[in-house]
C-alpha cells in the first residue's frame, strides 16, 4: 500500500513539472512573435532571412528589410550595429519616424 502511494505521488510530481515546463515555453514563444515592431531598418542590399541578436535585441531580416522591438540600447547604437552586421542601410526608423540624414550617414560610417 505505501509502495503503491510513493510512486502515484512520483507521477503526479513529474506530470505536473512537465505540464509547468510546457506552459512556461508555449508563453515565452508568443510573447516573442506578438512583440511589436520598434526599430525598422531598410537595407541598400538585400539579404537572406536571417535572425541576428544585437546588444540583446533579436533582430529578424530578410531581402531589404530589418524589424526588431524594444531594445534597451539607443536608436543610434542599435542603427549602427545593424549596419555593421548586416550592410548600409537606405533608412532607418524607431517607432514609425525615419532618422534624419546625418543620423543614417553615421550608423553607416
Amino acid at each position: 500500500m505505501l509502495l503503491s502511494q510513493s510512486t502515484m505521488r512520483t507521477m503526479m510530481a513529474m506530470f505536473t513539472a512537465i505540464l509547468t515546463t510546457g506552459l512556461l515555453f508555449t508563453a515565452s514563444a508568443s510573447q516573442a512573435r506578438g512583440s511589436a515592431v520598434i526599430y525598422t531598418a531598410e537595407l541598400q542590399t538585400p539579404v537572406e532571412a536571417t535572425r541576428h541578436i544585437i546588444k540583446g535585441t533579436v533582430v529578424y531580416c530578410a531581402g531589404t528589410m530589418c524589424k526588431a522591438a524594444k531594445s534597451t540600447s539607443s536608436t543610434r547604437s542599435l542603427c549602427a550595429k545593424i549596419a555593421d552586421k548586416v550592410g548600409p542601410l537606405a533608412s532607418f526608423s524607431y517607432k514609425g519616424e525615419l532618422i534624419d540624414e546625418e543620423a543614417l550617414a553615421k550608423c553607416n560610417s
